[in-house]
């Protein structure tokens, strides 16, 4: 076939960034590649028996309405359950109608936020290192990403209010304040009363993403920051809590920027999956349903975090240094003898075993000596056996380089 010239793309695919982590996963889709590279929920987590009685009986006794178009902010009582359940954890009362959006996933959140809030070199504060997906939704819209230093607990809002002190504006600030991805780390109870305090001093607004709040298998339960501010745009999902694969998520904020998101969403896909939404609203207004489902996934990932951390320490001694998440589904390492993990994820990759390195959380895709291990999908046994092949793949790299 005659070679054509490229297609007319717009100026701002030029910022697209491909993701490190899809681009991975199509390489381990075949073969015996064990991956400690992707967040993907454990298929054991997921209700299947409470799922399909479900999606029967609302297909038997509500017929088309299920399956019909539905508003654009969501199904009622799905949104009545998100403002009760964000009362809860919050202490602050919010209007179903008004305040809350039912998304297509919480990365739809990520999407329409940037397309709402950012014009072009507009000042995006983010943890350092940062969640990829909120890299490449942000990306498009061509802002100016700002780091600041993230340590066991959180973003350092020191470093923050020194440099909001020093003339820095920015128009975000973006937290995964519960098991952050990469690092697993939660941003402590002191730091979050102080990021909203530097909001509401300096006019900022917090964009707070909270997929894995309710996978906590160790320590106690933490406000959000938007329990001591009201310039929070919160963001959760039922991905990693039910399943991924009905991309429901959701948006909660003030009424004005509410309404601005809705009218993007319009523009966007109409509305999410009325079908999904009746699902998952019937299945969490259940009472004591959320409560027994959470009793009984938790401990899948504590055991397998168990599992890897004890593995890698056995393996490796002191060649890598992390701390243990409290929960969530990633393990954040340092291999403290190493430049590059980009070269040890190649070497991996032959062994049989895929990771993240850690550039890929970096704003200027730098060489680090960190890596993001997933122990969410695997099971105990592949996990030890994972290990054992980091392991390989890490003596023939330090190898290689010595030579």
């Amino acid at each position: 076939m005659p070679e054509t010239s490229a297609p007319p793309f717009a100026r701002r695919t030029e910022r697209l960034r491909s993701s490190t982590i899809r681009d991975l996963l199509k390489l381990t889709e075949h073969g015996n590649v064990l991956s400690l590279a992707g967040g993907l929920p454990s298929p054991e987590s997921f209700p299947m028996v409470d799922l399909r009685r479900e999606a029967d009986r609302l297909l038997s006794e509500f017929g088309p309405s299920v399956v019909q178009y539905s508003s654009t902010d969501g199904v009622p009582t799905l949104r009545h359950w998100i403002a009760e359940d964000f009362a809860a954890s919050s202490g602050r009362e919010i209007d179903p109608s008004g305040q809350v959006l039912v998304t297509h996933g919480s990365q739809q959140g990520l999407d329409l936020v940037a397309k709402v809030f950012l014009d072009e070199g507009d000042v995006v504060v983010v943890e350092d290192p940062a969640y990829l997906g909120l890299l490449q939704a942000f990306d498009l819209y061509g802002p100016r990403f700002e780091p600041i230093p993230s340590d066991e607990n959180g973003m350092c809002t020191d470093v923050l209010a020194d440099r909001l002190a020093a003339g820095l504006q920015p128009k975000l600030v973006y937290v995964v304040p519960n098991f952050h991805n990469p690092t697993g780390a939660s941003l402590s109870i002191e730091r979050r009363r102080h990021l909203a305090e530097l909001a509401d001093r300096y006019g900022f607004l917090i964009v707070e993403d909270n997929p894995y709040g309710l996978i906590r298998f160790r320590g106690n339960e933490v406000a959000p920051v938007a329990a001591f501010t009201d310039r929070v745009l919160y963001l959760s999902t039922f991905s990693k809590m039910v399943a991924p694969g009905f991309r429901v998520g959701w948006c909660v904020g003030p009424q004005l920027a509410m309404e601005m998101l809705n009218r993007a969403k319009q523009a966007t896909d109409l509305h999410t999956s009325t079908f999904a939404q009746h699902l998952l609203g019937n299945l969490v207004s259940q009472p004591g349903w959320l409560a027994d489902h959470r009793r009984r996934i938790v401990p899948i990932y504590r055991e397998r975090c168990d599992a890897l951390t004890a593995s890698l320490r056995s393996s490796f001694g002191r060649h890598i240094q992390f701390e243990a998440p409290e929960g969530g589904m990633f393990l954040w390492s340092r291999f403290p003898e190493l430049a590059d993990t980009d070269l040890l994820q190649r070497t991996c990759i032959s062994n049989g075993v895929a990771f993240i390195p850690g550039s890929a959380f970096s704003v200027h895709r730098q060489p680090q000596q960190t890596a993001r291990f997933s122990f969410a999908t695997l099971s105990i046994p592949e996990l030890a056996e994972a290990a054992l092949r980091l392991v390989a793949g890490y003596t023939a790299t330090t190898r290689g380089a010595q030579l």
